[in-house]
């Protein structure tokens, strides 16, 4: 009898584990803006996660999510929800952000997520190594992109490639809107009014262009079907005017 309690015991706990895992790996550290020392996360799991005993640390300096103000969303956060929030931990020109759920900083196996920009430090002045360990950071990479810094993977994609991306530049007159994002087949898009012809271009996640099109009706869609599945950034310019969005294929 008792062998087969300790058994049942063995099977909850790796069941429990399993479940804190894949609850505690979804969310990420989408947006990084130094300036206003905001952060942007990200759920992309399937159940609400509750961020308030999460940690931030910033070139070795830290501090508990519960207590960073609040500027938009829930720290209750809910899946495909975003939350910000502006660091109670301060967020230089030049640093690194690793993202944990509990106050272990040098464990790798509790870092949720990492990222660093400005170039001109290294470990052991940040948790770059502690990324490292973990696998998702590479030695001595950096952001290079102007600020604010922004993810663009999937959830599940690594490194300073998912943030050098190319800049994203909103614009208040004459935004143009992707209708449905993410979308498995279409890329649908709601026009500007503008004087001249407005022309489209679509990149991967490396900066690669991959497709190109001028527009001249209120609206357009495009065939996406065969596309891979990611994120593409879609850049519309007309009369010195340029704006960039993020599309994601599902």
């Amino acid at each position: 009898m008792k062998k087969n309690y300790n058994f049942k015991l063995f099977i909850t706990f790796i069941f429990v584990m399993f479940l804190f895992l894949k609850t505690t790996g979804q969310v990420r550290i989408v947006e990084v803006d130094p300036a206003t020392e905001r952060v942007k996360l990200h759920n992309y799991g399937s159940t609400t996660v509750d961020i308030n005993n999460y940690w931030f640390c910033s070139k070795l300096n830290y501090g508990q999510l519960s207590g960073m103000t609040l500027v938009s969303g829930s720290r209750m956060l809910a899946a495909g929800a975003d939350v910000e929030l502006t660091s109670s931990v301060s967020l230089d020109a030049a640093a690194d952000l690793g993202f944990y759920n509990t106050n272990s900083f040098g464990l790798s196996t509790v870092m949720v997520d990492f990222t660093q920009w400005g170039g001109s430090f290294s470990f052991p002045d940040g948790r770059e190594n502690v990324a490292v360990n973990k696998g998702i950071w590479t030695v001595g990479t950096f952001i290079s992109a102007p600020a604010p810094y922004q993810y663009s993977g999937n959830g599940a994609q690594n490194g300073v490639a998912f943030w050098n991306t190319l800049g994203i530049e909103d614009v208040t007159v004459g935004q143009f809107k992707i209708l449905q994002n993410p979308s498995k087949s279409k890329l649908e898009l709601s026009l500007p009014r503008v004087s001249g012809v407005l022309t489209m271009e679509i990149f991967d996640v490396l900066g690669k262009k991959i497709f190109t099109k001028e527009l001249n009706s209120m609206s357009s869609s495009i065939d996406v079907s065969k596309w891979n599945s990611g994120v593409y950034l879609v850049r519309l310019s007309a009369d010195n005017i340029t704006q960039t969005k993020r599309f994601i294929k599902q």
